[in-house]
């Protein structure tokens, strides 16, 4: 019916109760005594309501005839309160703890019995997992000769401007076995299969979605 508190209801609270009256409930603050938020059931009907978080006392109010707050039920109103205060609160990451409230009658009396309920909340994947695309076309790959220390040198001399060997020599060959670079003067050489990597997953945004379940 209503919540006073400002606060987000997020906490479970569930009321079995046996048919042949409806029912009025108030949950009031333990500290202040201030009420918090109010609803109103058949007896008999499913019944599930969200509370704030926090601490209350639970006052019913049964009968049948509904005559508003101020006047309830008329004169044949059964006033009950719960025994023990109950909390609403997180009790783990991601689990919001609340209860669930048997009632049973016992000749003109109510009798309670409290258990707790949670709600989980659940992350899942919305996207399928990224199929593995393979690497490009061999063709345009090309693989580099001799030892580190051979390029490094090879690579100093034609960056200081050394004349380089004439086609075709000895010196020429050796340096084409060393070390091939992109230029289209010197032929590329094709990489064979066993040097290609495995495919690699393609990298992309997966997108999730939090859902809260019922889970005691």
């Amino acid at each position: 019916m209503w919540n006073k508190t400002g606060l987000p209801a997020v906490f479970p609270l569930q009321v079995k109760s046996p048919p042949g009256a409806d029912y009025y409930l108030v949950l009031s603050s333990e500290d202040s005594g201030e009420e918090a938020l109010a609803a109103y059931f058949e007896g008999g009907a499913f019944f599930k309501v969200l509370v704030p978080p926090g601490r209350y006392a639970l006052h019913f109010a049964s009968g049948s005839g509904w005559q508003g707050e101020g006047r309830l039920f008329g004169p044949g109103t059964r006033v009950f309160k719960l025994p023990e205060v109950l909390e609403f609160a997180i009790r783990g990451a991601g689990i919001k703890g609340g209860h669930k409230i048997t009632l049973t009658r016992s000749g003109a009396y109510l009798q309670a019995a409290v258990t707790e309920q949670y709600i989980c909340q659940v992350a899942s994947l919305d996207e399928p997992a990224p199929v593995p695309r393979p690497l490009q076309d061999s063709r345009h790959l090309f693989r580099l000769g001799g030892d580190r220390h051979e390029r490094w040198s090879l690579h100093l001399q034609w960056r200081l401007g050394l004349r380089a060997p004439e086609a075709g020599t000895a010196e020429q060959l050796w340096q084409r076995r060393r070390f091939v670079l992109g230029s289209q003067l010197l032929p590329r050489r094709q990489a064979g299969l066993q040097d290609l990597a495995p495919g690699r997953a393609e990298a992309r945004f997966r997108s999730f979605s939090v859902r809260s379940l019922f889970c005691g």
